[in-house]
């Protein structure tokens, strides 16, 4: 029995000697497929599973470096014939830095709000082709988290001599409504910017005086829904 293993230890032996023997022939047609590998990686008739394949074939091992002090990891290859080669990837950004809008968009934002609202801002950038990280137009909503995030101030282009609607309304003790019912006929001046933008009232004191007549005179006027046009109403426009 004992001669029995030493017969098959040799014969196993043998074959791993005669394994590592290469013929001239076998030689050349080694080198060939190695050049001829390139195109062979990538023909379209190359599947996935037989790129793994070759892949074994060829690399014995690959030792991950991470470096401490950037975003890039050090890929050690060796190879089946002993070689070692060093390849340096970057890694991907991380999500939160992904989502961080380029310096451009930001320093624009700050420059236009010195004379613009944000309905403007987001006019004009989308004119001038920005777009967020995922490629999105520009809305107000990713104005005013700019606004937060980078901590881009909201210059108030509203004219000391001017009033909101609110306030008007507080001071004459309307509905805010009204104030608008007489903006759009034309009774009070207003300006706005933008199709959302807020009214910004201009009036004078006769102006006023001359609404306080109106108020008293009406007999009903004062925040009474039934004297305002439908158009007006608080549950049809706002």
């Amino acid at each position: 029995m004992l001669h029995i293993d030493e017969v098959k230890s040799e014969a196993a032996n043998f074959q791993t000697q005669r394994a590592h023997v290469v013929t001239p022939e076998q030689k050349t047609k080694v080198l060939a497929l190695a050049r001829d590998l390139p195109r062979v990686w990538r023909a379209a008739t190359t599947q996935s599973k037989d790129r793994k394949r070759m892949l074994r074939l060829l690399i014995r091992d690959i030792t991950v470096e991470k470096l401490a002090d950037a975003r890039q990891v050090v890929l050690h290859v060796r190879w089946q014939g002993g070689a070692c080669t060093d390849t340096t990837v970057p890694l991907p950004s991380p999500i939160a830095d992904q989502m961080l809008y380029p310096r451009q968009i930001i320093e624009r934002i700050r420059e236009l709000s010195n004379r613009l609202s944000n309905p403007q801002i987001v006019q004009a950038l989308n004119q001038e082709g920005l777009r967020s990280p995922r490629g999105l137009p520009i809305t107000q909503a990713m104005i005013k988290w700019i606004r937060i995030r980078y901590a881009v101030p909201s210059v108030c282009l509203m004219r000391p001599e001017e009033l909101t609607a609110g306030q008007l309304a507080d001071r004459l003790s309307v509905s805010v409504y009204f104030v608008r019912y007489w903006i759009k006929r034309g009774v009070i001046d207003a300006r706005h910017l933008g199709a959302q933008g807020p009214w910004w009232i201009t009036i004078t004191d006769q102006q006023e005086q001359q609404l306080r007549d109106r108020i008293r005179t009406s007999g009903h006027l004062k925040n009474h829904r039934e004297t305002l046009p439908d158009a007006y109403h608080p549950n049809t426009q706002s």
